[in-house]
């Protein structure tokens, strides 16, 4: 970045003082900046406020970001989205972008979309890459407005020729995944590895993902372990995960047979389910560590308390059938209901035969029917035999509750 110009300090501050609106916008960024006076955000605050009250656009955009993030001034959504709103009724395109996200994401204001999409438009047409990949953002996800997915890849497209790393990954997972015709892996690769380049380590691991799992003609193994291990390196929870089963499975060779575990940490470590939950089962069995059951129990709650289907089948298969005390004083029957919830076909099996016996809860075989039914729907075999079994048990009544609260599930999967 090249220094700034020399200026006579003295004059400036004259010149603010004087109410000269740009002076007094210059020497706030020279606070801001810390070039040629000390960094000061109360300073740099007062001085963007004088010259945003004299009507100075950038001025007011900035004071307007000094309220959001609480640079030298206590934080206010509500007074910043009007300093905002007074840069963009002149032009000022960061602003209209700005005002855009807060109407969309109701922050300082009640949440209107119809105001979003009005100054998200307003900030694309003047070059807003920001603005255009959120327009595209909204309508690939159709929560707003009418999903329309060439729209959004027109938005993206706009946003990614000025290097809008986000776009560019959006613009070649819908190449990649077919969205916009037939499945494009010249076009997907090029969009995601310029924004890998461009340093966006979600984009590194989707590059990684891309090279290791495309058709024979794309897959590039030893570039799928360099973008791995480039988004792992940036710390990235998915990469370093991913990374530790490249180690795992023999993809990538190391010095230190401890690797693949110390990956695996660092994605445990950071909330990252999958990596807890294979914490749990590597302390459980000895692999690769010492065994240690009482780790083993701590990483498996992270990963169940965390949303994770499988560890929370698992915590909940324990607490039904495990001797251990550590796992019988808790509550199995909530742990598999949760990952029932999810779909998780043998949890669906387990709370199934936990309600048809009462094992653990109370007895409930239209319960237990239900939840067999949806195992079986999934393909469950053993689920399918029991449901056989079961139909012939259960009386009138019973089946009548169960094939409604069915019928009452589909309706919703429906509509949903």
């Amino acid at each position: 970045m090249p220094d700034e110009p020399e200026i006579d300090v003295d004059k400036l501050l004259r010149d603010a003082k004087n109410g000269d609106s740009e002076a007094q916008y210059i020497l706030a960024e020279r606070f801001r900046k810390r070039a040629s006076l000390d960094i000061d955000d109360q300073q740099a605050f007062i001085w963007y406020q004088r010259a945003a009250r004299e009507g100075h656009a950038q001025a007011q955009y900035r004071l307007a970001r000094s309220y959001s993030y609480g640079k030298g001034v206590a934080v206010d959504h509500d007074v910043a989205l009007t300093w905002y709103l007074a840069a963009a009724e002149q032009n000022h395109v960061a602003s209209q972008a700005r005002l855009g996200w807060c109407y969309q994401t109701g922050t300082g204001t009640q949440r209107d979309m119809d105001r979003a999409l009005t100054w998200y438009y307003a900030a694309s047409a003047n070059g807003s890459a920001f603005a255009q990949y959120s327009l595209g953002d909204i309508y690939a996800r159709g929560t707003d407005v009418v999903a329309d997915i060439d729209a959004a890849s027109r938005h993206w497209e706009q946003a990614a020729q000025q290097n809008n790393v986000r776009a560019q990954m959006s613009l070649a997972l819908a190449y990649i995944n077919g969205q916009l015709g037939m499945r494009d892996f010249e076009q997907g690769i090029y969009w995601c590895k310029r924004a890998a380049k461009g340093g966006y380590d979600k984009a590194q691991y989707n590059l990684a993902l891309i090279y290791a799992n495309s058709p024979p003609r794309y897959q590039d193994l030893e570039r799928a372990k360099y973008w791995m291990r480039r988004a792992a390196t940036a710390g990235l929870a998915p990469a370093q995960y991913a990374l530790s089963r490249f180690f795992l499975r023999g993809l990538v060779s190391s010095s230190r047979p401890e690797e693949a575990m110390d990956w695996l940490r660092k994605a445990a470590e950071q909330g990252y389910a999958k990596a807890s939950y294979r914490m749990a089962m590597a302390f459980d069995i000895g692999d690769g560590v010492a065994a240690n059951r009482k780790i083993a129990r701590s990483w498996l709650f992270q990963a169940a308390d965390r949303g994770y289907a499988e560890a929370q089948y698992e915590l909940a298969r324990r607490c039904v059938l495990s001797d251990d005390a550590e796992y019988a004083s808790l509550d199995g029957i909530q742990w598999y209901e949760k990952a029932a919830q999810q779909g998780h076909l043998r949890a669906q099996y387990g709370l199934a035969i936990c309600l048809i016996s009462g094992k653990d809860t109370r007895r409930d075989r239209a319960g237990g029917y239900y939840w067999l039914s949806l195992a079986a729907e999934g393909g469950f075999a053993k689920a399918e035999y029991r449901l056989g079994i079961l139909e012939e048990q259960l009386d009138v009544g019973e089946l009548r509750t169960a094939r409604q609260r069915l019928a009452r599930k589909r309706v919703k999967a429906a509509i949903d």
